[in-house]
This record gives C-alpha cells, sequence and structure tokens, in this order.
C-alpha cells in the first residue's frame, strides 16, 4: 500500500480506505486509550501516595509498593503487545489454556498453607488470584463453547454451565459472595449477548442463584460470616468489621475537594491497608468526592464504549469478541464498583480490589493485559476490513 494512503491514528496506522471515523462516527479506540492511560497514571499515584508511610514503617524503600505494581503493570502491558499478533479466532481459542488453569488453582486454594485471603502463596510470596483468573475465563468459556444457532438448545449449554457452575462455586468458597456475584452477572450477560431468550436466561439466573444460596445455608460461616460481619452497624469489633468504620470516616473527612493528595492521614495507621482493599477510602480523603465523581466519569466511559463495541461486534455476526468485550469490560468495571461500594459501607461485599489502583502485581498483570486485549478489540470492531 502506498503512503500516501497511510496516515497515523491512535495506535498504528489505518488505511484511509476503512475511514473509520467517516463509518462508524466514533474515536472509540482513541477515547478508550486516553481512559485508561488517566486511570492507570492516577492509579499509580494514589497507590504511592496510599503505601509510602506503611513501606517505611515496615523497613522497606518508600516507593517499595509502587515500583512492584508498576513492574506488574510493564508485564501486563508486555503480554497484552504479544496478544496484538494473535489472531481475533486463536484468542477465542483461550478457554482451552485458562478454564483448566483456573480450577486447578481455585483448586489449591482449599490445600492448608498455598493460599493466603484471595491468592496463591508459595514462601509467603503472592504468586496469583486465582479468582481474577476465573472472572477472565468465564467469559473465554462461553465464548469458545456456545454456539449462536444451539444457544436455545438445553443439550448444547451442559458442558458450558456445567464448566461455569465449577468455577462460580470454587470462587464462592474461596473467595465469597463478591466473586460469586460478579461471576454471575458476567455469565448472565454473555448468555445474553450469545441469544439466548429471556424466559431461559431467567431460568438460568435462578437455578445459579439457588446454588449460591443453597451453599451459604449449608456453609454459613464460611460463605456468610464475611457478609454478616460487614452489614452490621454496630461499633463492636466482635460483630461488626471495625475497618469500615475507620474506612467510613477516612471518606467523609475528604468531603467535597479532599485535604490534598499526599496529605491523608487514615493511611498512617488508621486505615489497616490503605495500599489494599481500602485505597479507595484513602483517595477519597485526599481528593475528595470530586476525584471519586472523576473516576466514576472515567469506569462510566469505559462501560459506555464496552456497550457500542458489543453492538458493533454483534452487527458484524461476531458474537465470540462481543462476549468478550463484555467480559472484560465487566472485569474492569464491576470490581471497581462492588470495591467503591464496600468501601462505602453501600454493598456488604468483600474481598475485591480496586483495579488499576490497589497493591498487587498480579492483579495488576491481569488488569493491564486485559486492558490492552479490550483496546484491540474495540480497535477492530470500529473497522470493517480489519485484518482479524
Amino acid at each position: 500500500m502506498p503512503k500516501s494512503e497511510l496516515r497515523s491514528y491512535d495506535d498504528f496506522q489505518y488505511s484511509a480506505v476503512y475511514r473509520e471515523k467517516e463509518t462508524s462516527g466514533s474515536l472509540s479506540p482513541f477515547t478508550y486509550l486516553c481512559t485508561v492511560l488517566i486511570i492507570a497514571l492516577l492509579g499509580l499515584t494514589v497507590l504511592y501516595s496510599s503505601s509510602y508511610a506503611k513501606a517505611i514503617s515496615e523497613g522497606l524503600p518508600h516507593y517499595y509498593y509502587f515500583f512492584r505494581n508498576l513492574l506488574g503493570g510493564l508485564g501486563g502491558l508486555a503480554l497484552g503487545f504479544v496478544f496484538r499478533f494473535m489472531s481475533i479466532k486463536v484468542l477465542r481459542k483461550g478457554y482451552l489454556v485458562l478454564l483448566p488453569l483456573s480450577v486447578i488453582l481455585l483448586s489449591l486454594m482449599f490445600i492448608p498453607g498455598l493460599s493466603s485471603g484471595n491468592f496463591i502463596v508459595i514462601r509467603g510470596l503472592r504468586l496469583i488470584s486465582p479468582l481474577s483468573l476465573a472472572l477472565i475465563a468465564l467469559p473465554f468459556t462461553i465464548a469458545g463453547t456456545v454456539d449462536d444457532s444451539s444457544v436455545s438448545s438445553f443439550s448444547s449449554l451442559v458442558l458450558p454451565l456445567f464448566f461455569s457452575a465449577l468455577l462460580m462455586i470454587l470462587s464462592l468458597f474461596s473467595g465469597g459472595l463478591s466473586w460469586y456475584t460478579v461471576l454471575l452477572l458476567s455469565l448472565i450477560t454473555a448468555l445474553r449477548i450469545k441469544g439466548m431468550r429471556i424466559l431461559p436466561l431467567i431460568a438460568v439466573l435462578i437455578a445459579f442463584i439457588a446454588l449460591g444460596a443453597s451453599s451459604a445455608v449449608l456453609f454459613p460461616e464460611r460463605i456468610l460470616s464475611p457478609v454478616m460481619y460487614s452489614l452490621l452497624p454496630v461499633n463492636d469489633s466482635g460483630l461488626f468489621n471495625p475497618d469500615l468504620f475507620a474506612s467510613e470516616s477516612a471518606i467523609v473527612s475528604g468531603g467535597l475537594a479532599g485535604v490534598g493528595l499526599g496529605k491523608g492521614l487514615y493511611k498512617l495507621g488508621t486505615l489497616p491497608s490503605p495500599e489494599s482493599v481500602y485505597i479507595f477510602s484513602s483517595f477519597v480523603e485526599e481528593l475528595g468526592y470530586i476525584g471519586a465523581l472523576a473516576l466514576l466519569f472515567l469506569l462510566l466511559l469505559i462501560s459506555i464504549i464496552g456497550a457500542r463495541t458489543v453492538r458493533r461486534a454483534k452487527q458484524k455476526g461476531d458474537t465470540a469478541s462481543a462476549v468478550l468485550v463484555a467480559g472484560f469490560t465487566i472485569y474492569i468495571v464491576l470490581q471497581s464498583v462492588v470495591n467503591m461500594l464496600y468501601a462505602s459501607l453501600v454493598l456488604p461485599l468483600p474481598g475485591m480490589l480496586l483495579p488499576f489502583f490497589s497493591y498487587s502485581p498480579s492483579d495488576e498483570v491481569l488488569t493491564i493485559m486485559i486492558a490492552s486485549m479490550l483496546y484491540r478489540l474495540i480497535f477492530i470492531m470500529g473497522r470493517e476490513n480489519e485484518k482479524r
């Protein structure tokens, strides 16, 4: 192709023949890229502000948590770049690796000494969160195993639903109701995109709610206790998680504009994990409700772009890519919303970190990798003639 027919766009190069702007009226890839870059840079900045005091108190360099998450992000970016050269047809087969790997790692969570929190731990080193991997594996499984023409046939859905139930039950017992809920929403969204009718979809939803509820009734100590511990508004450490009072106080003290970046006090010892579960509380204390609204706006942009890309993929007849786009969007947005609502004492579903913000090098790898793959799908679905 002559160089005169190529011009710079928002990522690599594209042919003027594609005329993405003219045909789709959208700059979705560019908007998404800018949005993710802003969130990622903001997340690293807030992480450093929230963690330097804790790092120093532990005898670590003040940049310890920041630097390790930065390395994780760069690793995820490298993986995302590798996927850039992988065809979409090959990418859809990812469930062949992700599904068995997720099941194996989730099973290892039940072996004493091999897990801590939501992570596989070996010699004190947190390696990976099988729960995050399961949230990636589920949309790949539906995209790769459910055929559009037979989505209404129960027999064709037996294996996909069995694999989904296996992932969800293992996640329920190892991570709690928060992971089960997000996985269920991801499953229902994927099935709907694949073309399942409303009544069968409601039946599947009721069946999985019943499965989760019966598990909670049979094993209340393991499944319901963390939720009840976060639900009862009693200032008693035996009945209520006192960390949530600190989280609420940090958010309230931030007010409209916050006390200023780096000037928060709750991260100095009142919040037990300002670099992890309660980083949103530290974020609001320093940047206020305005900062929280800005973050919500950025997440809303990702949601809108994701929804538009799902629609474009379905118009192309590529429901498998549409399912992946929806799954990746849910991974980023829904985890963020659950963490923010939990830290704000609105939703009693503990156990989820804030993507791009919370300290977890392995989760940062997965988040940036997912964000990169989502970018590629957004880019491709906006172009009629893009090689796939």
